[in-house]
């Protein structure tokens, strides 16, 4: 039976190419299914923010499409890969995502990087709201579900929402659960910004 586990790269080289995860842990099960029962050592996460007061159907067009093609997060903070973006395209429900999170950091230099991969199990793609969720598999450091969603609002309004649900999945000399969540809270509201910025870009 194949074992699946996250890889943590020491030192990463800029020139990485983590699309050959796509393949190699294409066959890692969901550790995480929406709905299952939770008990206290699971951390729950909502965040909401206004990307614009007033906007236009291009705006929400604009935004929906930078979501479902999962450009969220700051290059510093995260890149991926996907099999949706190997093929140029929005991501449908079944899609595998490979994260690279930059853990350490100094003098600007990459010293710890986590490669994790997620699998989408929900799409919405409709004239007034899109989003997704991913949920966790095997080779990821975490087990839970997060949810992106853009709701263009009858004021006119556009709301990005944010839920997860999560806990470490594992023991490693590289993760303590303290820092883990520091860095994951730190990651919603950069990815959060980094999102609005690129929605109201010109």
């Amino acid at each position: 039976m194949t074992h699946y586990a996250p890889k943590f790269d020491l030192f990463p080289s800029t020139q990485q190419d983590d699309t050959i995860y796509l393949d190699r842990w294409r066959g890692a099960a969901l550790s995480y299914r929406v709905g299952q029962a939770l008990d206290a050592s699971w951390h729950h996460d909502d965040h909401e923010l206004v990307v614009a007061e007033r906007i236009t159907a291009a705006t929400f067009e604009r935004a929906a499409d930078l979501l479902l093609r999962y450009q969220f997060y700051p290059p510093q903070i995260m890149t991926h890969v996907s099999d949706f973006s190997r093929e140029g395209r929005q991501m449908r429900e079944g899609d595998r995502i490979v994260q690279r999170i930059h853990g350490l950091a100094l003098f600007g230099r990459f010293l710890l990087d986590g490669i994790t991969m997620n699998v989408v199990t929900a799409v919405t793609n409709e004239p007034r709201r899109a989003g997704f969720t991913y949920c966790t598999t095997e080779a990821h450091a975490e087990q839970g579900e997060w949810t992106a969603q853009v709701e263009w609002r009858s004021d006119d309004s556009l709301l990005l929402t944010i839920h997860s649900i999560s806990r470490l999945a594992m023991k490693s000399p590289f993760i303590r659960e303290s820092k883990a969540r520091t860095i994951q809270l730190r990651a919603h509201h950069l990815g959060m910004d980094h999102f609005k910025a690129l929605v109201l870009a010109t």
